[in-house]
């Protein structure tokens, strides 16, 4: 039993060969007549055991097939991804052969550099910002002074001595104030000396040896030094009157005084030089106290 694809395949193969051949004739006889139009008309005529049909392809429609369900194709399996090959090592760089050390020549001692001396004079000064120039005023005659009258010159020459006078007025009661002063505190220092000598004279007394002597020649100097409070601090003999006893009771009476009298004022004591006072005694000078 044939297929029904060969059967179906052999019962349109006929009519579709007839009407190409039909069509070819067909064509041909009109570009045939096409042709001999123009010489000349032929009578053609067809032959009978020629039959054709024209039958349009769309019009004959092919018996339904009976639907064969083709069975579903299996997956193809997916290939396996082939492992990449590892990339292979780079060769190491083989060492470069290190140059042998060269000798280091000795280094030559090089000269002391010379240094740059630089003028000072040479030196550029920085530029000062030039000021603008202003123009000089207008020259103007100047005004004569009017000239001083006999009466002017007169008075100014008055002024003149009035203030000479005036500055030495005053000079003068400047130094007859300092005069006052001095002969101020001179009067003092003479004031306390004279107590200091009486306070001295009311502690001698007569040794026993020189109460039958002429003591009258006789004279002894002492340095007596004394703090601003008027305690004494030392005494020392400076000139001895010949006779050790009575220089020997002149120092014991200085010594007996236990405070001296001094001045208050500090000028008065500095003046009076009662740090260091220098003290002459005679015999009969302390009878007289």
């Amino acid at each position: 039993m044939s297929s029904p694809d060969v059967t179906l395949t052999q019962h349109f193969t006929v009519p579709i060969l007839a009407a190409v051949v039909v069509h070819l004739v067909v064509v041909g006889l009109l570009l045939g007549s096409w042709s001999l139009s123009f010489q000349r008309t032929v009578d053609f005529e067809i032959p009978d055991h020629i039959r054709a049909e024209i039958v349009r392809v769309d019009e004959v429609q092919p018996e339904p097939q009976p639907v064969v369900e083709q069975p579903a194709p299996k997956p193809t399996p997916k290939p396996e991804p082939k492992p990449e090959p590892a990339p292979k090592p780079e060769p190491k760089p083989e060492p470069a052969p290190q140059p042998k050390p060269e000798p280091v020549p000795e280094p030559k001692p090089e000269p002391a550099p010379v240094e740059d001396t630089v003028d000072l004079s040479e030196a550029t000064e920085p530029e000062t910002p030039q000021e603008p120039v202003q123009e000089p005023p207008a020259e103007t005659a100047p005004e004569q002074p009017a000239e001083p009258s006999q009466e002017d010159l007169f008075e100014s020459l008055l002024e003149g001595l009035a203030e000479e006078d005036e500055q030495i007025n005053q000079q003068i009661a400047e130094i007859e104030q300092a005069q006052q002063r001095q002969a101020e505190v001179r009067q003092q220092v003479n004031n306390y000396q004279a107590a200091i000598t009486e306070q001295i004279a009311q502690r001698w007394s007569r040794p026993v040896e020189l109460r039958l002597m002429d003591v009258s020649q006789l004279e002894a100097s002492v340095l007596v030094e004394l703090l601003p409070t008027g305690e004494l601090l030392n005494v020392t003999l400076t000139r001895s009157s010949g006779n050790s006893n009575y220089d020997q009771s002149v120092l014991r009476a200085i010594e007996r005084v236990r405070r001296f009298s001094v001045p208050d004022d500090a000028a008065v004591f500095e003046a009076g030089e009662f740090r260091r006072l220098n003290v002459t005694f005679r015999p009969e000078d302390l009878d007289k106290l």
